[in-house]
């Protein structure tokens, strides 16, 4: 062991005191490395390493400022044991991950189906998990007759900040006695945190986090090489080795018919039609990251750095997208096809027609195959929102209108309000009754407030 005297005044003689200067100076190896000085077993007294007086060991102080929360601790620096104070975890987390959260590195292709495993364990619902490490490998399947290498993909997984040591316990036998050494637990600095903190500086690019990092060390460490901090500071989890790159061959549509998942491999040309009609009712946002993502096969971080987002908030937004045309009134037009399903909806307005002339609405059956901007009192905007959704005609919104009082649900930014509007301007042009579900609700208010408590009652139920 290196270290110094009890009298140095260099000398670090508790737990607070090491806590104070790792807070101090940002971040500290645990044990001695090429740099000269920078490790906490460089600032401590020898002889008390490995004594089991947690007062004075070392070795000791590691699992107290684990538990304590205020200092992460993991193997953060060439692979190895160290610390990093909470002030400057995020520029570390942001540089590691080089903006990445782990779902979206995932997505990137850029994480290994090992490191999935265990960070699956916390994901979502499993965000505040913490695990002891014989159980995290044993839950992500490493083991005898399992995956190989847990430990390391584990120090791979802290050395990119996902995962750190949050504390170390004894395990418990049957009937709840502690018993045996104490050993790590592990959980995502989120849990400790929070991920408002954690992902603070995703707001400024990785290099300059790394520049930062490098900055501060040169600042406190001024003997140090560049090679040497390199090394401390680690590679980012979106760097990989220099190498020539090949073309990359984008499987367009069927890339983006795998992540829709809506029962079709391949398209015809009809389909095709469809498939640009339905990613034209995305707004110029959603349609950029469609395109860029399935039709350039652009990776997350690529169309982040183009439309000015991080790889994680352009991973959500473009899943966001996929949702929408994933919508059953959306996908339709694709599974369809533009004309096939234009054609059904033509069918419907033709049958609709048919009753207006039976009924004497001569004039009201003129206008089933228009536009609905056509009419007094409906908007283009409006009619914009209606043709998104997929109900382009006169004849098909009526359509819609009378199958479901609260018909305005289904058409992105007219809600009950406008669609009382809209509903009101129907009637008034004899294309709807009094008797229609959708009238009453728009035009009563207490039979409006019945049925909603009804609705509610009966989503409660399912």
């Amino acid at each position: 062991m290196h270290g110094v005297d009890w009298e140095d005044p260099e000398c670090i003689h508790t737990v607070d005191e090491a806590i104070e200067y790792i807070n101090e100076i940002g971040f500290l190896p645990l044990f001695k490395n090429e740099i000269p000085g920078f490790s906490l077993e460089e600032r401590t007294v020898p002889e008390y390493w490995w004594s089991g007086n947690s007062e004075r060991d070392p070795w000791e102080w590691r699992e107290i400022i684990a538990r304590r929360g205020e200092i992460a601790y993991g193997k953060f620096f060439d692979k190895k044991a160290g610390f990093i104070s909470k002030k400057w975890f995020p520029y570390f987390a942001n540089y590691r991950r080089d903006g990445y959260d782990f779902d979206a590195l995932w997505d990137d292709e850029k994480a290994s189906l090992r490191q999935k495993k265990i960070m699956d364990l916390f994901a979502e619902g499993n965000a505040e998990a913490e695990y002891y490490s014989n159980e995290l490998k044993q839950k992500a399947g490493f083991g005898k007759e399992g995956d190989k290498g847990f430990d390391g993909v584990n120090t791979t997984l802290q050395m990119q900040t996902y995962l750190c040591i949050r504390d170390f316990r004894q395990r418990k036998n049957k009937k709840g006695v502690p018993y045996g050494w104490s050993i790590a637990i592990y959980s995502t600095p989120e849990h400790i945190w929070g991920r408002e903190h954690v992902t603070s500086a995703y707001t400024e690019s990785a290099t300059v986090s790394g520049e930062r990092i490098a900055k501060h060390m040169m600042e406190i460490y001024p003997i140090a090489t560049a090679q040497q901090i390199r090394r401390v500071i680690g590679n980012s989890a979106g760097e990989t080795p220099e190498r020539v790159k090949k073309e990359k061959k984008v499987d367009y549509p069927a890339n983006l018919l795998k992540e829709l998942d809506i029962g079709i491999s391949t398209l015809n040309e009809d389909q095709m039609i469809g498939l640009e009609y339905a990613i034209s009712t995305l707004k110029l946002e959603g349609q950029g990251f469609i395109e860029q993502r399935f039709e350039q096969g652009k990776s997350y971080q690529e169309v982040g750095k183009s439309m000015g987002y991080s790889a994680q908030s352009s991973s959500k937004r473009c899943k966001r997208a996929v949702a929408h045309l994933r919508k059953p009134e959306i996908s339709v037009w694709i599974v369809d096809g533009f004309t096939g399903h234009l054609g059904e909806k033509n069918d419907s307005v033709k049958e609709l027609r048919a009753e207006f002339i039976k009924q004497g609405k001569l004039k009201q059956a003129t206008y089933l195959d228009q536009t609905p901007n056509v009419l007094v009192g409906i908007s283009k905007a409006q009619a914009q929102m209606l043709f998104k959704a997929g109900y382009p005609f006169i004849g098909n919104i009526i359509g819609l209108i009378e199958s479901d009082g609260f018909w305005y649900d289904k058409v992105a930014g007219i809600g009950h309000e406008t669609g009382s509007r809209l509903v009101w301007v129907f009637y008034r042009e004899g294309f709807i009754s009094k008797e229609c579900e959708a009238y009453k609700i728009a035009t009563d208010r207490q039979y409006y407030r019945e049925k909603w408590i009804q609705r509610i009652e009966q989503e409660r139920g399912k």
